[in-house]
């Protein structure tokens, strides 16, 4: 009996691995838009080096930084979507009436979408890094480690977001502010110590800010570096998951009232 939770895990692993996969193109788009937009901005971001005495002189660390936040805060609304259309299609309800619990059926359909998030911010660093010499100086480990904190508070973001919203129509919507919010907020397309006074004020409270934050620590400084941006996504991940959770249960307990 100790292996059926496995089991169903695997069943619910591949079952959303699958629907990702007859439907790659958004991943794709982004990577490629993503891709693109490095390889653009790459430029601009030695002059602004240079106006905001950076630690980095070719600017290739925060273009190829910016880019991977941006475009998993993009990603994030396909995780949010699939878990919408669970909700929209009541396939929802009917899986939370099998004897899989709520953790188990959320970690069964997040882990190929992190797998997926991962993976495109891996393709982003690795072709910055053998096209325009991108190296890590705290090590591709600490790199790798950043990308898999900030896939995880994206993941979780989104969990949180796919159950506040009704339609999909609200969560598109809502996804591409809060994406753009986040991205600018963070610095990815403008340095934060360029932004207007009141953005540089409120910037700290967006994830995106930790999140380049993080990478910057591990492109340009050291591992000693990464311990506050990643307890602070860690925070923003566990915000996520207790709105998804606080809500889960005040859906169970309408449902089932005399419980």
């Amino acid at each position: 009996m100790s292996r059926l939770p496995c089991v169903r895990l695997a069943a619910e692993v591949r079952h959303q691995a699958i629907l990702l996969a007859r439907d790659p193109g958004l991943m794709i788009g982004y990577l490629v838009t993503g891709l693109l937009l490095i390889t653009v901005t790459r430029p601009l971001y030695v002059v602004l080096d240079r106006l905001t005495a950076a630690p980095s002189a070719l600017g290739t660390d925060q273009a190829a930084a910016g880019m991977a936040v941006m475009f998993s805060l993009f990603a994030l609304k396909i995780g949010a979507a699939n878990l919408l259309n669970e909700r929209t299609w009541h396939t929802w309800d009917r899986l939370r009436t099998s004897p899989a619990g709520f953790g188990e059926i959320l970690t069964g359909k997040a882990l190929p979408i992190f797998i997926a998030i991962l993976a495109q911010q891996a393709v982003l660093f690795g072709v910055t890094a053998a096209a325009f010499g991108l190296h890590p100086r705290a090590g591709w480990p600490a790199l790798g480690a950043c990308a898999a904190a900030w896939s995880a508070c994206v993941l979780l973001l989104g969990t949180g977001a796919s159950t506040l919203a009704r339609s999909p129509a609200q969560l598109s919507a809502a996804g591409d502010v809060f994406a753009l919010l986040t991205t600018v907020l963070g610095g990815a397309i403008v340095p934060v110590a360029l932004l207007p006074g009141w953005l540089r004020q409120v910037a700290p409270a967006s994830p995106g800010y930790w999140a380049l934050d993080a990478y910057r620590s591990a492109l340009t400084a050291g591992p000693a570096q990464l311990g506050r941006p990643l307890a602070m996504l860690a925070v923003f991940a566990l915000a996520g998951a207790g709105i998804a959770a606080a809500i889960n249960v005040r859906q169970r307990a309408a449902v089932s009232p005399g419980r």
